[in-house]
């Protein structure tokens, strides 16, 4: 306490203050008060604080939606849950499979996990599955018990429920459990993070977070500067004497709330003299143009925010700089983020509902497929750069006649009479059917 009054005594400028007030939430994780419910964040407002960035920052939201897109694919099935269930839904509510799935992957996208509550029958047997928002759910330190609320602000006093963790195989001892344990079990949770070393998931874009943030700031003070007519930053000198510290901040952050911050569009800097015929005057310092330094900045935050993803701007709709955008470079980099970031996903999902339905391969997703079913693109993503050369050294081949180039592209790729027609640029002919 001491070293910080003498720090504070010593900076003439109190402004240049370097206890600045925090607006990124940090995961911590420590038990509320009296409860065996672990806080998700400071002020157990981490996923709020997540879901914010996602609102408020237009390349997080952009590889979050097409990511959701590419794992969603063209199509979903998954196994009838019960045979008086219409196909494809998954509760008496109407759900269906493919709305949910999008659900859990947008929860794994931003969250890092997702969570889905698993209903059984009189029997036992599972007969209704919902999706939960990992937003409102809370667990204990083990992960085997949940509480669902929608206000985690008051210390989740409002509208609590409670859910014991799901138990795969259960409906075979259903019979052999009591009346209490069976209503007990009649509503559980299915819970999946992507780590095991601490109890609540972490986002793909945790290191990228302050790159979130200063997006999100970028965007505010450009906002500000509108509307406040692009007034530029200043110091204020105080001639008449140099109060003390708490008078000084108390003047400081009067006109801090009004004037500075990204919020705001300008920076107020406080010089307190000793003299100067007690008066108070207002310099504008000369600035240059901030265009350039904001544009460069913004590009920076933005290639941090895409490689935290692994993932590239032209896979999103935005070209690279002076590349320009081609169908064989969108080929390419969906093949690899397909690859390592969506697969891994339609997998993780795909177990859960295994573990649920207690038997394998009960869901099926159907890869996302480019363009207009155009089958030079969806070639050149399944074969990459080396294949798709190796074709167009076919394709582009002096010493091959017509025939044999159509031989080759049939044995070697695996393509179809009307596939190699559109290749080679000749006229393809449907065969009559008998």
């Amino acid at each position: 306490m001491a070293e910080e009054k003498k720090t504070r005594a010593n900076i003439s400028f109190a402004a240049i203050d370097p206890y600045l007030e925090q607006n990124i939430v940090l995961p911590t994780e420590k038990p509320l008060m009296g409860k065996d419910i672990i806080q998700w964040g400071d002020g157990n407002a981490y996923p709020d604080y997540l879901a914010g960035l996602v609102k408020d920052v237009p390349t997080l939201a952009s590889i979050i939606s097409g990511t959701v897109d590419f794992i969603c694919g063209d199509d979903i099935e998954i196994k009838p849950l019960r045979e008086d269930l219409t196909e494809g839904k998954m509760n008496n509510r109407g759900d269906d499979i493919r709305s949910q799935v999008s659900d859990l992957a947008r929860d794994w996208e931003t969250y890092g996990g997702f969570a889905l509550q698993v209903i059984r029958d009189f029997t036992g047997n599972v007969a209704e599955i919902y999706y939960l928002d990992m937003r409102y759910l809370r667990t204990n330190k083990d992960c085997n018990v949940f509480w669902y609320c929608e206000d985690w602000k008051k210390g989740g006093r409002k509208s609590t429920v409670l859910y014991p963790a799901f138990i795969p195989g259960l409906e075979k001892k259903w019979a052999q459990l009591s009346e209490e344990e069976r209503n007990r079990q009649a509503s559980t949770v299915v819970f999946v993070k992507n780590t095991h070393t601490q109890v609540y998931p972490f986002p793909p874009y945790g290191a990228a977070v302050k790159a979130c943030e200063t997006e999100r700031c970028i965007a505010d003070f450009h906002l500000s500067s509108i509307q406040n007519c692009f007034t530029p930053s200043m110091v204020i000198n105080f001639n008449n004497g140099v109060p003390d510290d708490n008078i000084k901040e108390e003047v400081e952050a009067n006109a801090d709330e009004k004037f500075g911050g990204p919020h705001n569009g300008a920076r107020v800097m406080y010089c307190w003299n000793d003299n100067k015929e007690s008066a108070t005057t207002i310099d504008v310092p000369k600035t240059e143009d901030f265009g350039a330094r904001y544009e460069a900045l913004a590009k920076h935050v933005r290639q941090q925010i895409f490689t935290s993803f692994a993932a590239t701007p032209n896979l999103f709709g935005l070209p690279t700089d002076g590349n320009g955008f081609s169908n064989d470079e969108y080929a390419e980099s969906f093949k690899l983020y397909n690859r390592t970031r969506v697969i891994p996903v339609q997998q993780i999902i795909g177990d859960a509902y295994d573990r649920i339905y207690g038997e394998k391969g009960v869901l099926s997703i159907t890869p996302f497929s480019m363009g207009d079913n155009d089958s030079t693109t969806t070639l050149a993503a399944q074969l990459g750069v080396g294949g798709t050369q190796a074709m167009m050294e076919v394709v582009q081949s002096t010493f091959l006649s017509m025939d044999q180039k159509k031989g080759t592209l049939q044995v070697l790729f695996g393509l179809d009479d009307e596939s190699v027609a559109k290749i080679l640029g000749l006229p393809y002919v449907a065969p009559v059917e008998e």
